[in-house]
C-alpha cells in the first residue's frame, strides 16, 4: 500500500518537473526566437543603409514583400530616398519595437509584423535621421506580404522625407510639406509675392513685373503702407490703375484698385474694402509709376 503511495508521488512530481521543463524550454525557445528576430532587425537595418549609401535600388526592392513591389511604384519612392539622404558618418543607435501587430489562432500566430529603428543616423550632408521599417515575417492567408512592407526615412529638423511602401493621402501631404520645407519652400515662402499685374482702366493696357525682387518688395510695400481711411461702398465700375499681386503659384493674394483719390482692396477672398486716399504722396508716386509703364 505504501509503495503504492510513494510510486504515485514519486509520479507526479516526476510530472510537475517534466512539465516546468517543457514550459522552460518553450520560454527559452521563445527568448531565443526574438533575439534571432532582434539580431535580424538589425542585419536589416544595417542593410538598408547601406543600400541608402551605396544607392544599391535593386537590393532595396528585393527587401520589400512581394505584394508590396506589385501594388506600389517602389522604385520612384527608392530615389526620393536616395535624394535626400546623403552618406552616412554615424550609425546611431538600434531600437527594437517588437510585435507591432500579430493575429493569433489556437496559440500559433497567423500573422506577425515586427519592426525596429535606428535612432539618429547621422550623414554627410549634416541631416539627422531616424530610419525605421516594418517587416511581416508569418502571414498563413497572404504569404506575399512576407517581408519588408514599410521603410521610414525621418529627418529630425524636418520629419519624415521619404517613405517606401505604402503611403496614405495624408502621408503623401506630408511628405511633400516636409521635402517642400527642407528645400526652403515653406507655405510663407510660396506666398510671397512674385509677380504684380499693373493696368490702365481706360485703355486696358497692361504691365507684368516678374523676376525683379527689388522693384515688387518696393511697390508691394508702398501699397501695404499707405494711409487710407476706410469709407462707405463705392462704384468701381470705372477705374484710372489697378495693381494685382500674385505669389509664387501664380495664385492671386491682393488688388488695389485706384480711382480719383480713393482706393478698393479686393483680397483672396474676394471680399472688398472701400478707403479714401489719405497719403496723397506715394499715391501719386504710384500712380505716377503705372503711368509710365501703361500710358
Amino acid at each position: 500500500m505504501y509503495h503504492k503511495k510513494y510510486a504515485i508521488v514519486i509520479i507526479a512530481v516526476l510530472a510537475i518537473i517534466m512539465s516546468a521543463c517543457s514550459k522552460s524550454a518553450e520560454y527559452n525557445q521563445d527568448k531565443n526566437a526574438d533575439w534571432d528576430e532582434q539580431e535580424y532587425n538589425v542585419k536589416t537595418l544595417n542593410e538598408i543603409i547601406r543600400c541608402l549609401d551605396e544607392k544599391d535600388e535593386q537590393a532595396l526592392i528585393n527587401m520589400m514583400s512581394k505584394n508590396i513591389r506589385k501594388e506600389f511604384n517602389v522604385s520612384a519612392q527608392i530615389e526620393q530616398a536616395f535624394s535626400v539622404y546623403g552618406k552616412t558618418e554615424d550609425y546611431g543607435e538600434f531600437n527594437d519595437h517588437g510585435i507591432m501587430s500579430s493575429d493569433v489562432r489556437h496559440g500559433k500566430y497567423t500573422r506577425k509584423v515586427i519592426g525596429a529603428e535606428m535612432k539618429g543616423v547621422k550623414t554627410d550632408s549634416g541631416r539627422i535621421f531616424d530610419i525605421m521599417f516594418g517587416r511581416c515575417v508569418i502571414d498563413k492567408e497572404n504569404p506575399g506580404d512576407v517581408g519588408v512592407y514599410k521603410i521610414y526615412l525621418k529627418d529630425r529638423e524636418y520629419g519624415h522625407l521619404a517613405i517606401i511602401g505604402p503611403i496614405s493621402n495624408s502621408e503623401r501631404d506630408t511628405l511633400k510639406r516636409n521635402i517642400d520645407a527642407s528645400n526652403g519652400i515653406t507655405e510663407e515662402y510660396i506666398d510671397e509675392t512674385a509677380s504684380i499685374i499693373i493696368r490702365n482702366g481706360k485703355t486696358n493696357e497692361a504691365h507684368v513685373i516678374q523676376n525683379d525682387e527689388e522693384s515688387i518688395g518696393k511697390i508691394e510695400q508702398m501699397l501695404q503702407s499707405m494711409s487710407m481711411i476706410p469709407c462707405s461702398e463705392e462704384s468701381y465700375d470705372e477705374w484710372d490703375y489697378k495693381y494685382t499681386l500674385s505669389n509664387r503659384k501664380n495664385q492671386f493674394k491682393v488688388m488695389y484698385i485706384f480711382r480719383d483719390g480713393h482706393c478698393c482692396v479686393n483680397d483672396k477672398d474676394n471680399n472688398n474694402t472701400y478707403y479714401t486716399i489719405d497719403d496723397t504722396s506715394t499715391y501719386n508716386e504710384l500712380i505716377e509709376f503705372a503711368k509710365s509703364l501703361v500710358d
